[in-house]
């Protein structure tokens, strides 16, 4: 067992409410920045269906407390306990177990973004993150309930597999979060720092492209915190053919105003085609 410091003590001893003040200050953060320095200007609908993606994160939050009541960071500690995954067979030293807890999870998060959009199933439930035609900080908390308890199941069988020390996990999650908003958010870059940015990290525009209502475009940038996986599996694209401003967002066939109410994002994964 690794001897914690106070700060992976205060991590492992706080993660819920490390978790939410760290979710509420960045998403006040980004929000204010929206209004500063907006990449596009908001339409009409904005306060709506930003209303509505708040309120799927509430049906998020209740459907996973009633239906996954554990935590990641708790496997984490059952592996180490129980000598399960990589680490915990082949001890590393702890900050070298971060370090690569960090990118490894990046990568397998990147990997599973990859297969919601490649198996068919898993699009229908991905879709509902896809059906917003405004993407702004509140797109990054739009996803249905399935989605979050499938991505929580996977992210338990990796770290089963991995046997990550538990503070790095939370670390990981609050990054995780924090990229999510960033990435998502409809903020103006300088071009020169969002090109400096992007060497190592995704951008809000590197992102924004993955949202385009062409599926060659849908089907790119499916970074989360670092740009390294779309460049090396060649799923990154640079600009939209479109341009940034003429760029259309969202899915051709949810673009009725009817499709941001909050019923109706908890019912697209089961319509099809001819009950648009």
């Amino acid at each position: 067992m690794y001897e914690l410091n106070q700060f992976q003590i205060l991590l492992l001893e706080h993660e819920t409410t490390l978790r939410l003040f760290s979710f509420i200050f960045l998403i006040l953060v980004f929000m204010g920045l929206e209004l500063i320095r907006p990449r596009r200007l908001p339409d009409k609908a904005n306060r709506t269906r930003r209303v509505n993606n708040i309120l799927l994160l509430i049906v998020d939050i209740i459907a996973v407390r009633l239906l996954m009541p554990i935590a990641i960071f708790q496997v984490a500690v059952f592996a180490a306990d129980n000598n399960l995954g990589l680490f915990n067979i082949l001890p590393t030293p702890l900050f070298l177990n971060v370090i690569l807890t960090l990118i490894i999870f990046d990568c397998l998060i990147y990997l599973q973004h990859v297969i919601t959009h490649k198996v068919n199933f898993l699009w229908q439930i991905h879709r509902v993150h896809h059906t917003d035609i405004a993407v702004d900080v509140t797109t990054g908390i739009r996803f249905h309930p399935f989605e979050i308890i499938f991505s929580m199941i996977y992210k338990i069988i990796a770290v089963l597999l991995l046997g990550p020390v538990a503070f790095a996990v939370i670390l990981y999650e609050i990054l995780l979060n924090g990229a999510a908003l960033f990435t998502h958010s409809n903020i103006l870059l300088n071009s020169k720092l969002d090109s400096a940015l992007r060497v190592i990290f995704v951008t809000p525009d590197m992102h924004r492209i993955h949202h385009s209502m062409l599926r060659q475009e849908t089907d790119s940038n499916f970074g989360n915190i670092l740009s390294i996986w779309d460049k090396l599996f060649k799923t990154y694209r640079a600009v939209p053919a479109a341009g940034y401003d003429k760029m259309r967002l969202g899915l051709e066939e949810f673009c009725a105003p009817s499709s941001e109410q909050l019923i109706q994002l908890l019912k697209i994964p089961f319509l099809t085609a001819d009950k648009l």
